[in-house]
């Protein structure tokens, strides 16, 4: 089978589609915006069926088991003879083959092929949204780079430049007869080699994101990606395309998940809870495989599925016990641009599922197995959100981002010293995002290591003296309370002895003590995964025999994005501090990295200072 739709391009290999047939009978030239005269549809079937006309618009059947180059009309010169040529609502069938009998030429009969749904056949083709990004160089430095595309003149494009501030681009429009050729030229680009923490190429890296807006047939305009409205209703159409053989098995399973609750919220995160730790995340990013979520039976009868796939589940099972869902289409923080921006699909890479009880929108990702009911993933924090209402309405949203109350770490600690060891109690509360990362790395990185080996080789609290041992833990599993470890710590060697005066530090975790910005190399912004707040309450008590000297002074320093404040009090035979560490931003721009540096230079400074114990005569 041949199938036309993309344009020709060169100097890049992208899709192979030809716009030439859109071309016929039509010799007026359009513009690279939409005319003024465009049309609009009164319903969404009637914009339906012009989307399948544009994707269909010539089809040719044909066989290479058939070698002659044979067709109808001008539709010739394809390896085989062509059987059926569709061209919008004219169909030309083959229905007789006359052999010349004296020739007697053998015709084996085709072995291969199946039957496909219009959902396959539609997995299977190029499509005229695919377009996607060029990026002007690499991860080495590039001299010249130039991205030379060719359309027919009834093709209006868009397109959008990133990061090409500092590049001076060379920008040709050419016409040919029937066709134009767009060429951007870019020289002398450095190779972006990423950094710790630092951002996706996207934010960095120059490139350029185009897009076909609409053609024009004979006068009439038919929008493709004139604006997000057009996304829509393509992404609307996909989905609407899913076939659900049957339902009943999603359904008796979100009835049995909820039946228990009365509250909607309560039956909501029961079915959530369940989809996170019963379906399996595998991704499937074929063509259109990468859009159309596959069936909510399938994925249930299967145990795993993509994104869209475990989206479209809850979607499914929620709306069954009355909990208003929508599928909702996303960007991770990865892809920088929003819907309005380059109404296409590179904007979202994932899909989740937006519920609305009592006028609250909670967003569900399921993909993210630790995560709690009304915590969005991290990497979908601040990112715009398209939700899918019906086929005629959707919202943007934009992903709230928890702030750093929401994803603290509370650590109580008591100290006692023992000769020349220091002993610690210590216990930590961890919530929102500090406990889905602790989770999360102990799941992926502890390999066959004991929970003992695992803190002691990853957690070093900023010396490498620390050995943990009767280590416990609550709530691992329970996503909707607080983990709680409690442990029992010693390090030898702590203390400093100066004649009948012993020096001791009760910063025994130094937090971002190591996180100073080389101001020299460092080239990209500094990536924080999510807002956080870590509170410390430190006791010390004070040895038998001994007298406090010197306590430190209390210590802060604030800024909107992040800080720390540090206290003490004497109170008998104990010190108590004080502490709280803060970081309440997702992002630590160029121009802030001595500010940055300047608060870590003053933690690091407050970590040094010492309770100083005098022995009494």
């Amino acid at each position: 089978m041949l199938f036309g739709l993309v344009p020709i391009i060169s100097a890049i290999s992208w899709y192979d589609f030809s716009w030439d047939s859109l071309n016929a009978n039509n010799n007026s030239k359009t513009t690279d915006s939409i005319p003024n005269n465009s049309k609009t549809t009164d319903s969404i079937n009637d914009s339906i069926k012009k989307e399948a006309l544009i994707l269909s618009e010539v089809v040719a059947w044909y066989s290479p088991q058939i070698p002659l180059s044979q067709g109808p009309l001008e539709y010739w010169g394809l390896p085989g003879l062509i059987l059926e040529v569709s061209v919008g609502n004219t169909t030309i069938l083959c229905s007789k083959i006359i052999m010349n009998p004296g020739e007697r030429s053998k015709i084996k009969a085709p072995e291969k092929g199946k039957i496909v749904t219009k959902t396959e056949y539609q997995e299977i083709i190029s499509d005229p949204r695919f377009l996607g990004l060029f990026q002007f160089g690499s991860f080495v430095p590039t001299l010249s780079t130039k991205l030379s595309i060719e359309f027919p003149d009834n093709i209006s494009i868009g397109y959008k430049t990133f990061h090409t501030k500092n590049f001076p681009i060379e920008f040709k429009k050419e016409h040919k007869l029937n066709r134009i050729v767009y060429t951007w030229t870019l020289n002398n680009i450095d190779g972006f080699q990423g950094e710790e923490q630092s951002e996706s190429l996207l934010y960095y890296l120059p490139h350029i994101i185009l897009y076909i807006k609409s053609h024009n047939i004979n006068g009439d305009i038919y929008s493709v990606l004139n604006d997000v409205n057009d996304l829509y209703k393509w992404y609307d159409f996909l989905v609407n395309n899913i076939t659900e053989n049957n339902l009943n098995k999603v359904h008796d399973i979100a009835e049995n998940i909820s039946n228990p609750y009365t509250d909607k919220h309560d039956k909501a995160e029961a079915i959530f809870n369940w989809v996170q730790d019963n379906i399996t995340y595998v991704a499937f990013e074929d063509g259109l495989g990468g859009f159309i979520p596959r069936s909510a039976s399938s994925v249930i009868e299967k145990r795993y599925g993509d994104c869209k796939d475990m989206a479209n589940l809850l979607y499914e099972m929620l709306n069954h016990v009355d909990i208003e869902s929508y599928r909702t289409w996303i960007g991770t923080r990865d892809r920088p641009y929003s819907y309005r921006e380059v109404p296409t699909p590179m904007v979202d890479n994932h899909m989740i599922t937006a519920a609305v009880i009592d006028n609250d929108t909670i967003f569900l990702d399921a993909t993210d197995s630790y995560v709690s009911y009304g915590l969005p993933s991290s990497f979908i924090q601040n990112k715009e959100a398209l939700i899918g209402i019906n086929s005629k309405k959707f919202n943007i949203r934009r992903i709230p981002v928890p702030n750093m109350k929401q994803n603290k770490t509370d650590t109580y600690s008591e100290i006692s010293i023992n000769g020349n060891l220091v002993e610690v109690n210590e216990t930590r509360s961890l919530t929102g995002f500090e406990k889905v990362s602790y989770i999360s790395d102990f799941t992926f990185n502890k390999n066959d290591k004991t929970r003992e080996e695992y803190l002691n080789t990853t957690l070093k609290l900023g010396n490498n003296k620390t050995m943990y041992s009767n280590i416990s833990e609550r709530n691992f599993d329970n996503k909707s309370s607080p983990l709680l470890l409690s442990y029992d710590l010693k390090i030898d060697n702590y203390l400093k002895k100066v004649a009948n005066k012993t020096y001791i530090n009760m910063n025994i975790d130094r937090t971002l003590s190591r996180s100073k910005i080389d101001l020299k190399n460092r080239k990209y912004s500094k990536k924080i995964d999510h807002k956080y707040e870590k509170a410390y309450t430190t006791r010390l008590i004070v040895p038998e025999g001994f007298k406090v000297s010197n306590i430190p002074e209390d210590l802060s320093y604030e800024h909107p994005k992040f800080g720390f404040d540090i206290s003490y009090v004497k109170n008998d035979d104990q010190i108590t501090q004080h502490k709280v560490i803060y970081i309440n931003a997702l992002r630590i721009d160029n121009n802030e990295f001595e500010i940055w540096n300047n608060f870590i230079k003053n933690i690091t400074r407050a970590y040094k200072k010492n309770i100083i114990l005098e022995q009494l005569k």
